[in-house]
């Protein structure tokens, strides 16, 4: 069986899980930036637990990635999580908002080291994520590299 192989830069419609707002099970992640913080919120439904009543630890790595990434892309950066180590504290009870925050720890030419946080409205910390990235293309790159 061929695998499709994705060429960055295509024009694809967009069904990104954790971010679109076209993927009808997606999390439709909404991420603002606050100087070098991508922040988002995100209140899981009962579609995402795991144990019953709490969020499935997939889902939380998800969150923590998905904000490293946009730290990363808001330095016009495209790239690939390489490598993530979490750490998880507290389960994270369905219904209950969750605070994304993701920021920038080092910045090398081909790879990024990045921090990202959950935490609930009362600032209890639910899980962090040490990331490095590893850089594919700048934004403004026109070569289209195949992954």
């Amino acid at each position: 069986m061929d695998i499709p192989r994705l060429k960055i830069g295509d024009p694809v419609k967009n069904y990104c899980f954790a971010c679109s707002k076209e993927n009808p099970i997606g999390l439709k992640l909404n991420f603002t930036r606050e100087g070098d913080i991508a922040r988002a919120e995100f209140t899981p439904r009962e579609f995402y637990q795991g144990w019953p009543g709490y969020t499935h630890g997939g889902i939380l790595f998800t969150l923590l990635d998905e904000a490293a990434g946009y730290a990363v892309r808001y330095l016009g950066l495209h790239c690939v999580t390489a490598k993530t180590e979490v750490r998880f504290t507290k389960m994270a009870p369905i219904g209950e908002p969750i605070l994304l925050e993701g920021r920038i720890v080092k910045n090398n030419p081909r790879l990024i080291e990045t921090e990202a946080t959950l935490s609930s409205k009362d600032g209890t910390n639910i899980a962090r994520s040490q990331s490095i990235w590893y850089v594919v293309k700048e934004a403004g790159e026109k070569k289209g590299l195949i992954m």
